[in-house]
């Protein structure tokens, strides 16, 4: 079995040896097992090579194709005297994986199993340019959050770049018996994976919703922040909720992962802010749990005028809930903390509105002193368009001032840390009211009103409209 694996790996990668490190993975269904072959053609006086915890249980005959490989606990080997072109060979167990009662590492959905890879694919430390040709038996697919270099065709083996992101990011992989569709956004690509079990019809709504909620996050500046990105939905019975739970994750590549009701209606999908909201992230860097204020303030935001540029919603439902997330967060804030300190205990407070609402409100309001400033010539989106532009596909944590201090500087303003310091520091949600005032919000009972004589409904009307 390892002579095939080898025979076969030396044709996967004939064209593409520009990578330092080169995965070549087999997928055997019966045994929901991975064999693995990985090369790095540079020479090294020392390499290591590692998993993530608990990831030494799950893998099996690991071997050096020259010298000695040390292992030096669980989840690390040393390979002295690495000579060019050299390979490891294992095998991962991915269905062991999957039976991980942490779901961050495994789960099954059915058929279909979800592994975090890295807890079964083995990284040099020392190598931050991966490649990765992974064949899969007919009917099967293989659905990684990685950027895709070539479409299968039903010959060759599927071929990816592995983005270099710290380990600790979630990631997780599909491996099974399902279909991986690819949206075209423009000029990105999104591919969709739908698991669990739905009609034809289904499916095509389930699309048809995704397809929606991804044009509206292009309105932000004309285009998706990510030149690839991957999109599974987990279909089931959603007992009432057309969209259940939704989460972001940023290892290994983007991936947004969201459970909804296989029998939702077009109208109840596009009726829920959950698709647009996750897909929001993808416009900012990981900004930890000291920005998590900013990072969940601006999809929370998005949600809303996203969807009403792209006719989703009409101005008053969109205003109208964003009155109704602020209302969510006026009643659960907590004076007793700054922004910054509940943003930094927001999990275990589960101070969720407070934090997510604190920061919409601070995007809102740096949105509109910037229309205000520039003639409507700069906004959020502007910055965020820029900062798209140089930075937003470095794979790293940036810290939450410096991320806005970046944004301040590319369009010259000092708008987003001067009101960044303001908001991280206020105990308690910040007043509206005056803002509300300026841009013609006004609450009628439970109703919200649009008022067209208000000094700054100019800027209002223009903070939906698509550019």
């Amino acid at each position: 079995m390892r002579r095939g694996l080898i025979a076969a790996g030396l044709s996967l990668f004939a064209s593409t040896a520009g990578a330092a490190a080169r995965y070549e993975l087999i997928y055997s269904p019966d045994t929901e097992r991975m064999q693995i072959r990985l090369c790095i053609d540079a020479t090294a006086a020392v390499r290591e090579f590692r998993l993530q915890r608990g990831g030494g249980a799950y893998i099996d005959d690991l071997r050096r194709g020259q010298g000695e490989l040390q292992r030096l606990d669980e989840t690390r080997w040393r390979a002295a005297d690495w000579k060019a072109g050299e390979c490891l060979s294992y095998v991962a167990r991915l269905g062991d994986v999957a039976q991980s009662r942490d779901r961050d590492v495994g789960a099954r959905v059915g058929e279909t199993l979800l592994v975090a890879p890295q807890q079964w694919l083995l990284w040099d430390t020392a190598e931050t340019e991966r490649e990765a040709a992974v064949t899969m038996p007919a009917g099967y697919a293989f659905a990684p959050p990685w950027q895709e270099l070539a479409p299968a065709d039903g010959k060759a083996a599927q071929r990816y770049t592995i983005p270099a992101t710290p380990s600790s990011w979630s990631a997780l992989v599909a491996v099974g018996r399902f279909e991986e569709t690819r949206l075209q956004v423009g000029a990105a690509l999104a591919r969709l994976t739908i698991l669990g079990t739905a009609t034809a019809e289904q499916r095509a709504t389930l699309r048809g919703w995704v397809e929606r909620a991804l044009a509206a996050t292009a309105t932000a500046y004309g285009e998706l922040p990510l030149p690839q990105v991957q999109i599974v939905l987990f279909a089931g019975n959603g007992r009432g909720r057309a969209v259940g739970f939704g989460q972001s994750l940023r290892g290994q590549g983007n991936a947004v992962h969201i459970q909804v009701d296989v029998n939702a209606s077009a109208a109840a999908l596009d009726a829920d802010w959950t698709a647009v909201h996750e897909f929001s992230h993808w416009a900012h860097p990981y900004l930890g749990d000291d920005g998590a204020w900013l990072a969940e303030g601006l999809a929370s935001y998005w949600q809303y005028v996203l969807r009403a540029r792209s006719g989703l919603l009409t101005p008053q439902q969109a205003w109208a809930g964003l009155d109704a997330g602020f209302g969510r967060g006026r009643r659960t804030a907590d004076d007793r903390l700054t922004l910054a300190e509940l943003s930094r205990s927001m999990q275990d407070r589960r101070a969720y509105y407070a934090v997510y609402w604190s920061g919409a409100a601070f995007w809102l309001t740096a949105d509109v002193e910037l229309r205000r400033a520039s003639g409507d010539r700069v906004g959020i989106d502007t910055a965020l368009q820029r900062f798209h532009a140089c930075c937003l596909q470095r794979k790293r944590e940036w810290g939450a001032e410096e991320f806005v201090g970046k944004l301040d500087a590319l369009i010259g303003s000092d708008v987003l840390r001067r009101n960044f310091r303001e908001f991280a520091a206020r105990r308690g949600f910040p007043p509206l009211d005056r803002l509300y005032a300026q841009l013609g919000l006004q609450r009628d009972g439970d109703t919200l009103r649009l008022v067209d004589d208000a000094p700054e409904a100019a800027i209002r009307e223009a903070i939906l409209r698509r550019r």
